[in-house]
């Protein structure tokens, strides 16, 4: 307890949001989709959550190729996360994604992911000669765009998140009680409209940087 209450309210959030993610999926795995019949019609209100998994399964085999079952559940984990995060003032939490120690966190984990596909598909050795490329002079530029990554992956989420809530406050104090009416319709565009699209940035570049350190023979995934 006394943990807890050493904790700020972004990090409770956090912690809040990810245990009831985890207990959601896995009470609707054992719960619903094992009693679910793969030969059988697809139920409706399960078309929402294969479209998210294909989505998300379709631009990293475009992306990633023959290792994309290596990657997709985490950049879908990541896209679910994001998403619940941003959106966390609906349910009257303190949003996660306006602490930058949250956005470091979730840049840092993102970053490891694309280091550790470089070594999964060159090897060790071929991971430190692509530093490498396109010739040696290039060494430091090569590492500082490395070093670099997660800093910009985490300021660019942070940045939206915070302008975002810059932009409501404004509104809020320039309006005063004539802003009552319309702020649901506010609160609606920044908390899930932008909060969509934050995700899709965060998660693409993320994907495309892991791309990036992979092996060209390697992107190409065939049935």
């Amino acid at each position: 307890m006394t943990i807890l209450y050493s904790l700020n309210k972004p990090m409770l959030s956090t912690i809040i949001i990810t245990a009831v993610l985890c207990v959601f999926f896995i009470l609707f795995y054992f719960l619903a989709l094992r009693k679910i019949d793969p030969l059988k019609k697809t139920p409706k209100w399960l078309i929402p959550f294969l479209f998210i998994v294909d989505l998300i399964n379709v631009f990293v085999k475009d992306n990633i190729g023959v290792r994309w079952k290596t990657f997709a559940p985490w950049f879908l984990s990541l896209t679910i996360f994001i998403f619940f995060a941003n959106i966390s003032a609906v349910y009257l939490l303190e949003n996660p994604t306006s602490y930058i120690m949250v956005t470091f966190t979730l840049a840092m984990c993102s970053f490891f992911v694309i280091q550790g596909a470089g070594i999964l598909s060159n090897g060790g050795l071929g991971y430190l000669k692509s530093f490498l490329d396109p010739n040696p002079i290039m060494l430091p530029m090569n590492i500082i765009s490395d070093i670099s990554l997660p800093i910009s992956l985490c300021l660019r989420l942070f940045g939206n998140v915070i302008s975002g809530t810059a932009i409501t406050i404004l509104i809020k104090s320039s309006f005063g009680w004539l802003s009552v009416p319309i702020m649901p319709f506010i609160n609606l565009l920044f908390d899930i409209a932008f909060s969509i699209i934050q995700v899709a940035v965060f998660v693409i570049l993320s994907i495309i940087f892991t791309s990036m350190k992979i092996k060209d023979e390697e992107k190409i995934y065939s049935k």
